[in-house]
């Protein structure tokens, strides 16, 4: 099998991270709202050389802001977007230099594009001398579309609202009592189709015509699976890890009461607080697994009525985190995207199972104790693009922490990204050509 690697030999150097915003086209989204200004704040990792393009591209922060901005909140003014967008907007000539590599990165539910580097979600693993080297390959990764942390989304003023969604007719009038919720409140539906069209949209501003490999876990691993689905010929090899085809019914139902907590919270929308919390209190044990919580939050030797058991002090102190960090109605719609999951839901003219789109090799990796998405779901998954006659892997993931393993087994993911990375690429370009992001893909020269 033919590794990734450099086509020429390069100085083994890195230039330190970098985050960056693009001024992009508008995007409809699937359910009707249209996203404008569509501005998105990327991360960047990789050779020195790469900086001059990146800065052609694109509005690239200081080292300093870069270090600063991590788990930030970014609230803007209307008046704030229209000056960040002009500002990033660039158009230069340069393009991603050839011989490096593109490796895509899209985050989980609450993460941001600080991908790698201090306080980098998977900072174990990427780095000199680690599976993804930036002195080997570029690095990118993209705050996802409705989050709060530089991409456009409901934090920001103008975000489009649930009002917007006019594919599916007028919002209903509620009479006195009824139960149904107030769309004037909710931000706009946003799916993991309208969140890959966002990351399609910046490689096309970046000038990234083929991606070599391209990974992601929960909601990460359905954007990856529709990246792969919306443009098969730019995608060579895919790793999707403890997420599924679909949201299933377990999925939905959990998010649809971490919701309920936040729409019931006297401060909604202004700021719920509270809501916010027991939402992230209800998510962390859908993430987690009792051996691992029995493990880590030991029952007291001594009992007493008025003192919380360890995996409550835990629990609020991971909803009293998220609240520090997160906007509320940026949570929603992320809930909201990762119900809407479907690849069998192709949002192109042509339609069609996502699935028979993908020409992609892929190592599907499962979480052996995750009990939010079971590994079912990628050993079959691995399966069906089997039988497409498709390159595609399956390995299992053993961690006592169940869907949180792909954020704390640093030992046991770093062969498996070495893996991912030696996968014999698939067809590419030889794919039939789409343009779902509405530009056609531009090749790097």
């Amino acid at each position: 099998m033919r590794p990734v690697r450099n086509p020429v030999e390069l100085p083994a150097r890195a230039e330190t991270p970098r985050v960056f915003d693009l001024s992009l086209p508008d995007l409809p989204l699937e359910a009707g709202a249209r996203v404008a200004p569509h501005l998105v704040r990327g991360w960047w990792w990789g050779p020195p050389e790469d900086l001059a393009w990146l800065r052609s591209r694109s509005r690239v922060h200081s080292e300093e802001a870069t270090r600063a901005g991590r788990l930030q909140v970014v609230r803007r003014s209307a008046s704030e977007l229209r000056d960040a967008a002009a500002d990033a907007r660039r158009d230069g000539p340069r393009r991603a230099p050839d011989p490096v590599p593109t490796v895509l990165l899209v985050h989980a539910l609450t993460g941001d594009m600080h991908a790698g580097g201090e306080g980098g979600w998977w900072e174990p693993v990427i780095g000199k001398g680690r599976p993804l080297d930036p002195s080997r390959v570029r690095l990118l990764c993209f705050n996802n579309l409705g989050s709060c942390y530089g991409t456009f989304g409901p934090a920001d003023e103008g975000f489009p609202l649930r009002t917007d969604d006019t594919r599916f007719g007028p919002s209903p009038v509620l009479a006195k009592g009824d139960l149904r919720l107030d769309e004037r409140s909710l931000p706009a539906t946003l799916t993991p189709w309208d969140q890959a069209r966002s990351i399609l949209a910046a490689l096309d501003a970046l000038g990234i015509a083929e991606v070599a490999l391209v990974i992601g876990g929960s909601l990460g691993g359905m954007v990856v699976l529709c990246l792969a689905a919306l443009a098969p010929e730019r995608f060579q090899r895919m790793v999707p890890i403890a997420t599924a085809e679909s949201a299933s019914a377990w999925v939905v139902g959990w998010n649809h009461v971490a919701r309920q907590a936040i729409l019931l919270d006297p401060e909604y929308p202004e700021s719920p607080r509270r809501g916010l919390e027991l939402a992230r209190q209800l998510a962390t044990l859908t993430y987690r697994a009792e051996a691992g919580l029995d493990a880590l939050q030991k029952r007291p030797q001594a009992w007493s009525s008025r003192a919380l058991y360890p995996v409550e002090s835990y629990l609020e102190h991971q909803g009293a985190k998220l609240e520090a960090r997160f906007d509320a109605r940026s949570y929603l719609a992320l809930l909201g995207a990762m119900d809407h999951h479907d690849l069998a839901r192709v949002p192109t003219p042509r339609g069609g199972p996502g699935l028979d789109r993908i020409r992609a090799s892929t190592l599907s990796i499962g979480i052996d104790r995750d009990q939010l998405f079971p590994p079912e779901h990628m050993v079959t998954l691995s399966r069906r693009l089997r039988a497409q006659g498709l390159h595609a892997e399956y390995a299992a993931l053993s961690s006592v922490h169940g869907h949180d393993g792909f954020l704390i087994e640093w030992d046991a993911l770093a062969p498996l990204l070495l893996r991912a990375l030696a996968l014999p690429p698939g067809v590419g370009r030889d794919a039939r050509p789409s343009s779902p992001a509405g530009v056609r893909a531009r090749k790097t020269s």
